[in-house]
């Protein structure tokens, strides 16, 4: 499993290791030793263990986790609309399914999903993430459809390694469908597809423009600077060839 275990061992302090899973990512791996090493003073050494064992999260996990913190009330939103989608998806593999439910379950989630790319964004900005840890941070969101102890690890805060969305239709066991179940199953799940790559491409395609936005005010500050400059070396060369004509001048007079 990617993620912590949903309950710790006993004698191991709950807000201890939301403060390894929350804290920052550098110190990871100080505090969870130093954590260790203080239990196993204190005499529990399976609690040490079992601390000691605890990976450090990927930075896209890291930054699921943050949500977790930052944006509790969105986070709780998504995670409630995946377990509607999950059961969807299971009524459909049972044959017995709203598809325009389905498709505005997966529209919601999709929204959510995006809005809270917005903050892991904005957080990652601070440590340099780029549009690859990004999307992985919006896999793992939406991987908590199909997936309820990922869900968990999500809702706590604790997930250790970014995860990848499965496809719709996919959830639960497999049973055998009919032709036409399986064709409407199959173009559900490209139209969420379709959907995710556009809002992947929407979002790729806005942190270009600010890029782009950035680096024209940029240009344009250096070519203001570089006027004031040569309007400045202008008006030197002026005052200079005044005092090189009056010195002429006063040459000529003697």
């Amino acid at each position: 499993m990617a993620s912590a275990p949903k309950a710790t061992p006993k004698g191991v302090p709950d807000e201890a290791i939301d403060s390894l899973f929350h804290g920052p990512l550098e110190e990871f791996t100080a505090s969870r030793n130093e954590l260790a090493k203080s239990l196993r003073s204190d005499g529990k050494g399976d609690a040490a263990d079992w601390v000691k064992g605890l990976g450090k999260p990927s930075r896209a996990a890291w930054l699921v986790n943050q949500l977790a913190v930052w944006k509790p009330g969105e986070v709780g939103e998504l995670l409630e609309l995946g377990s509607e989608l999950r059961a969807a998806q299971e009524e459909m593999l049972a044959g017995s399914t709203d598809r325009e439910r389905l498709r505005e379950l997966a529209r919601r989630e999709q929204e959510a999903v995006d809005s809270l790319l917005g903050t892991a964004e904005m957080i990652g900005k601070e440590h340099g993430v780029g549009a690859q840890t990004l999307t992985r941070v919006g896999e793992t969101l939406q991987a908590a459809a199909t997936d309820p102890d990922l869900a968990e690890a999500i809702r706590r805060g604790r997930v250790a390694k970014e995860q990848r969305a499965a496809s719709i239709g996919l959830v639960g066991p497999a049973t055998a469908a009919a032709p036409a179940r399986r064709k409407d199953r199959d173009r559900a799940a490209a139209e969420k597809r379709v959907r995710q790559q556009e809002a992947k491409r929407r979002k790729e395609l806005e942190r270009k423009l600010a890029a782009a936005e950035t680096k024209l005010e940029r240009a344009r500050g250096k070519l203001e600077r570089a006027r004031e400059s040569v309007e400045e070396a202008e008006r030197r060369v002026h005052e200079a060839e005044l005092d090189a004509h009056a010195a002429r001048r006063d040459l000529d007079e003697i």
